[in-house]
């Protein structure tokens, strides 16, 4: 007879992990709701309105003609030819198909990038205010997260002297986020410039760039990527 009392035992990369933030503040936001409070819920960055019909369109169309097998794993030769074009339109880099990999999403591509590149004690430098589950996939990975504040004086923004004071023979990567969740803050050029001229002195760290909300800016803010000002910093990031 099988002993149902044993309990669930976590994997011990688990033990540092806890219930999200975000999740926690969804939840205690939908108990105030229920309870017929007025609430704006700033944890999920879920859009206020519903997908746009072109999508919903395009998503029918392609499902009606039989487009719902498996398809390459890192993406169709069409998917890829897509985002080639975007980057060439909006962020003046052309780039191969070799160099283009599609995942189920902005988390799914930093954590198998993390899993594929940090060996246990490595470190990875996140700015903070910053999403919280950066710095989990970092430590189920096996790396340290090495958080680094960015006041309200500083714009939010990393400076070149903490990010020069942060890096160590272990450190693999630099996370950047621009425009931020949730501070908001971007980088422009004269931004990022003093950061990659310290990166150019560390060739052992490289540079990961979540920009999943480079169009959602303001006041005629132009967003660019740091892969685009120098061909080096280029060949050392991931978007």
């Amino acid at each position: 007879m099988t002993d149902v009392s044993v309990p669930f035992r976590k994997a011990s990369r688990l033990a540092t992990q806890s219930v999200s933030e975000i999740l926690r503040i969804g939840a205690r936001a939908a108990e105030m709701r229920k309870a017929g409070l007025p609430v704006i819920v700033l944890g999920a960055g879920e859009p206020d309105f519903d997908t746009p019909p072109n999508v919903v369109e395009a998503a029918y169309a392609a499902m009606k003609a039989g487009e719902t097998k498996y398809t390459a794993l890192d993406g169709t030769p069409a998917l890829k030819a897509a985002i080639i074009a975007k980057f060439r339109r909006d962020n003046g880099l052309e780039f191969t198909a070799r160099e283009v990999t599609v995942c189920a999403g902005a988390k799914q591509v930093i954590f198998n990038a993390l899993m594929a590149t940090l060996d246990p004690g490595d470190e990875v430098i996140i700015p903070t205010p910053y999403w919280t589950t950066y710095s989990a996939m970092v430590d189920i990975a096996g790396g340290r997260a090495i958080t680094i504040p960015c006041g309200a004086e500083a714009g939010f923004r990393l400076t070149a002297e903490q990010l020069e004071a942060a890096i160590t023979p272990k450190t693999r990567w630099l996370m950047l986020n621009s425009p931020s969740n949730p501070s908001g803050a971007a980088y422009r050029p004269e931004d990022y410039q003093p950061l990659l001229e310290v990166l150019e002195r560390h060739p052992q760290v490289w540079l990961m760039s979540d920009e999943i909300y480079e169009h959602i800016v303001y006041d005629g803010f132009r967003p660019v990527t740091p892969a685009a000002l120098a061909p080096w910093v280029r060949a050392r990031t991931l978007i």
